[in-house]
């Protein structure tokens, strides 16, 4: 007499079709396997897996990705990097020369030549680019102390120079001490503290001179 045949020591889908050999029907809504049990969720609930977020709304759920709000707020300032701030704006298709020049100042090519074309009418271009030029050697300027004052504290009597195999290329010391070397640096910074105090009082001069004629608005 042979082994008997046990079906309930099997892998359920083979005992399915065990099952079907031997009766000749097979339950095609029988379902193998584990089924997750739903959770039950309640209007504002929120929850994500890998990949989505979820949330649930008034009857459905809303579904995004992970990042839908980061490439958003990347879509936002591509859009506003490619925005003339002028509301008279007729430039419909944007030039690389126009996206320059709203990357620059904000407007297109053609709204600034006509904002500066108004400034030149006015008698107060000279202040106008003053102000633009001297604007742009402040932040430059107050960028540089900034990265003099972070040296401070950075200081080391010896430095290395390591190549992109790791190992160490060359090695330079300080011309003088670190707390001679502080003190020129700080000379230094303090040099260029007065300059940006020059550039900022000339600077509010030009200003004044464009809010008396009303064009303060165009900087």
């Amino acid at each position: 007499m042979g082994k008997e045949f046990k079906k309930k020591y099997m892998h359920p889908t083979r005992r399915k079709l065990v099952d079907m050999v031997e009766t000749g029907e097979y339950d095609k809504n029988t379902t193998i396997g584990y089924t997750k049990k739903e959770e039950s969720r309640k209007v504002g609930d929120v929850w994500e897996d890998k990949h989505n977020k979820y949330e649930k709304k008034e009857g459905y759920v809303l579904k995004t990705g992970k990042n839908s709000e980061a490439f958003q707020e990347i879509r936002k300032y591509l859009e506003e990097q490619s925005k003339c701030n002028s509301s008279d704006c007729k430039t419909i298709k944007k030039s690389d020369k126009d996206l320059k020049f709203i990357k620059n100042g904000g407007f297109c090519m053609n709204c600034t030549i006509e904002r500066e074309h108004e400034i030149k009418v006015a008698g107060v271009w000279q202040e106008y680019n003053d102000y633009k030029v001297w604007t742009r050697m402040i932040v430059y300027g107050k960028t540089k102390l900034e990265a003099y004052k972070q040296s401070i504290d950075e200081l080391k009597e010896e430095y290395e120079m390591v190549g992109s195999d790791g190992k160490i290329t060359e090695t330079w010391k300080l011309p003088k001490s670190i707390e001679e070397t502080k003190k020129d640096i700080k000379e230094l910074i303090s040099f260029g503290e007065g300059e940006l105090k020059e550039l900022e009082e000339k600077r509010q001069v030009a200003f004044d001179v464009l809010k008396e004629k009303n064009y303060e608005h165009y900087i």
